[in-house]
């Protein structure tokens, strides 16, 4: 072979790692800048903004630089396509949630033959019920273990798509409470048990904290409150016969939210298999039996360190995902 073929070959060779290296770089996330964008708004950012979204198949109907109504319907289709809260507004989570798409970083597993979307009754459940408590914890997120872990609970009712089952969730995607808790504090490097019957035994007994029922009423009412911090983990007696034997249902405490104490626990009635809990005026309260505290002091402090191993996405979905599943690490507040 001849030098000219060989030093050809050379530089091709080059050339072809040079490529490989360059198709290989990961995508840098758009700069939509500082400031959040909403209609109206004029800058290089609404540009970017705009070249997203047309990218994504949301017609913006032209590059300009306007936050024009055009752009701001686009705006509007991504958020409801995300699950976000559709008002036009580009902050931090629009722009994680753009990031996300634009960079492919959203697990897709496979989704069982028999698996049915959340219905519609279900969705407008969650809308009036489980959002305005989660709105209202995301407002008041201190960013300490305690309540980073209540968001991953939250994380998981919102794209986890579990469906209620005994069968381990990281391989079926079913999900019971004990599961449920057991999977949530495992994401954090704590190794609970999975069986509601032992959760006894696990962490310490909340002092003061039961259910106390009203005086010349059928109802309940949850006492000690004070006592309880975010990530407690409340016990309830079994229901099936013989009933009261055995710690049958778990749930983690959200902490104090709208002014009442509230769980999120595997339940019905929600897309998911997870729901939150704010009243406890009669089964969460008749069939209370205590709390237990996992948690050390440290995870109250906010600004402390978190050993985050999670999420764990299932190998299989049993609910068809309504929504891009958006990972922790690109939402604003991680849940």
């Amino acid at each position: 072979m001849s030098a000219f073929r060989c030093k050809q070959s050379f530089f091709s060779g080059i050339l072809a790692v040079l490529l490989v290296a360059i198709i290989s770089l990961p995508a840098q996330a758009s700069d939509y800048g500082t400031q959040d964008l909403s209609l109206g708004s004029r800058s290089s950012a609404v540009s970017q903004l705009q070249r997203d979204l047309t990218g994504l198949g949301f017609d913006t109907h032209g590059i300009d630089g306007w936050f024009g109504p055009k752009t701001n319907q686009a705006v509007l289709n991504f958020q409801k396509s995300q699950g976000l809260k559709v008002d036009g507004l580009v902050g931090p989570i629009t722009k994680a949630a753009l990031n996300a798409a634009l960079s492919g970083d959203t697990p897709s597993p496979k989704v069982s033959d028999s698996a049915k979307a959340p219905t519609a009754a279900s969705i407008s459940h969650y809308n009036s019920h489980e959002k305005p408590v989660v709105d209202a914890f995301r407002a008041n997120f201190d960013g300490s273990l305690a309540q980073t872990l209540v968001g991953r609970a939250i994380w998981y009712m919102e794209y986890g798509y579990m469906k209620y089952g005994h069968t381990k969730y990281p391989t079926t995607g079913n999900i019971d409470c004990s599961n449920f808790v057991s999977l949530v504090y495992k994401d954090f490097g704590y190794s609970i048990t999975s069986a509601a019957k032992n959760y006894n035994t696990v962490g310490v007994k909340v002092e003061g904290v039961y259910a106390r029922k009203i005086s010349g009423s059928s109802k309940y009412t949850l006492v000690g409150i004070e006592n309880l911090k975010p990530g407690d983990i409340f016990t309830y007696w079994n229901s099936d016969a013989p009933a009261k034997t055995h710690i049958g249902h778990v749930a983690i405490y959200m902490g104090l939210v709208n002014g009442k104490p509230c769980i999120i626990n595997t339940c019905d009635g929600n897309p998911t298999a997870i729901g939150i809990i704010n009243d406890f005026s009669y089964w969460y309260g008749s069939s209370l039996i205590e709390v237990r505290r996992v948690l050390p002091d440290s995870a109250y402090i906010p600004g402390g360190k978190i050993n985050d191993n999670g999420p764990v996405i299932p190998a299989i979905y049993q609910i068809i995902p309504d929504k891009s599943i958006i990972m922790p690490k690109n939402l604003s507040t991680g849940f």
